[in-house]
């Protein structure tokens, strides 16, 4: 995203990408960035391999991107929405501690963790939020299409500065939308999000049959965007956001059930499967990480808060005021295969068929495609 910031004519705030060609993306009237949630690399891989994806993703060339942490779509669709790390933003899971407002919540979605509104109407969301804007900065026009309603979702409306939106709810319909907002006079950054390959990995698994067909429709769907913006000066990057790991049933872990941990938290975990926000009563510290190293030693990493900030996992720039706030005392990476979860007393559990959030190369690995479509 600093990338971008500056090929279209402002100061990067972050380090920029080395081998992007910047000149090509300030150069072209349209930049369009395409965001195929939960596509990694190897799960494209995988697909290439089966013979699925040879449209587009298997015949035009690619690098492989790191992507932020936590490798979950809350926070980097905030990056990919404002240039903001998660240092810079603290949305930091799916799950997100909002201590201010005394709750954990599902953050996009705008609910409680047993499916209520977060806050009322009243409560001004971007104001509270504050997540620091760098691609507000960029000069024409800023437009961003979404899956139906999420462009005009309280989130999306509270995080952003985009001077267009706009909707679909099939893969056609989100390539003539690109094409028609391209056609528009002027010189345009545009931001499309496709969330259901997603979808199909959580409720399939990553090689299901059903999700490798949904993700040829999507191959193809983006070979005929490339035609359709032939000579419109469009430059069309495609990445995602995460990738995704598949669970093994025998090894998805209930933490409810591991004596003596809920007991040293002082609520639900928050985050999501893959990385486990836990926070720690004060003075069982101790007793949380003998517990954690007991019973979950050899399927998971445990990360203190500290560790986190030291190594800049959450990335450079400016610490949001809330950060400390919202970031967990620990946090718990699983193994590949291995799935945690807390079920809410009364709240029906549906554990995924895959999941993300950690660490691994399958989640934080994702293709970068960079398209002069002339």
């Amino acid at each position: 995203m600093a990338s971008i910031v500056e090929a279209r004519g402002r100061a990067a705030p972050h380090p920029t990408l080395k081998d992007l060609p910047s000149a090509m993306l300030g150069r072209a009237v349209n930049l369009v960035y395409l965001v195929v949630d939960g596509l990694g690399i190897r799960q494209m891989d995988r697909a290439l391999e089966a013979g699925v994806g040879t449209a587009f993703f298997g015949r035009l060339p690619r690098r492989i991107l790191t992507t932020v942490w936590p490798a979950t779509t809350a926070a980097v669709v905030t990056t990919l929405s404002t240039a903001a790390s998660p240092a810079e933003h603290a949305v930091l899971g799916w799950h997100l501690l909002l201590p201010e407002l005394g709750m954990e919540a599902t953050i996009l979605l705008g609910l409680t963790r047993t499916g209520v509104p977060m806050a009322p109407r009243t409560l001004d969301l971007r104001r509270y939020l504050a997540v620091p804007d760098h691609l507000k900065r960029v000069p024409g026009t800023r437009t961003l299409l979404s899956y139906r309603q999420i462009a005009r979702s309280r989130y999306s409306t509270a995080v952003g500065s985009w001077t267009r939106r706009g909707g679909y709810s099939t893969l056609r319909g989100l390539r003539r939308r690109i094409v028609g907002e391209v056609r528009r006079p002027g010189r345009k950054l545009i931001y499309a999000y496709w969330p259901v390959y997603d979808t199909f990995c959580h409720n399939h698994g990553t090689g299901h049959p059903w999700t490798l067909r949904h993700l040829g429709h999507v191959d193809q769907e983006l070979s005929a965007l490339v035609e359709n913006l032939s000579g419109t000066d469009t430059v069309l990057v495609v990445t995602a956001d995460h990738g995704l790991v598949d669970n093994l049933p025998e090894r998805a872990v209930d933490l409810s059930l591991i004596p003596g941990l809920m007991d040293c938290l002082t609520i639900l975990p928050a985050g999501d499967a893959r990385q486990i926000a836990c926070f720690v009563r004060p003075g069982r510290e101790k007793q949380f990480r003998e517990i954690v190293g007991r019973h979950l030693g050899d399927c998971c990493i445990c990360l203190s808060a500290e560790e986190i900030l030291k190594n800049g996992y959450l990335g450079p720039g400016r610490r949001h005021p809330a950060l400390l706030r919202r970031l967990a005392d620990y946090v718990l990476l699983p193994d590949e295969g291995v799935s945690f979860h807390v079920p809410v007393p009364g709240v029906k559990t549906e554990l995924h068929k895959a999941d993300h959030g950690g660490m691994s190369p399958a989640e934080i690995d994702v293709p970068l495609y960079v398209v002069d479509c002339g």
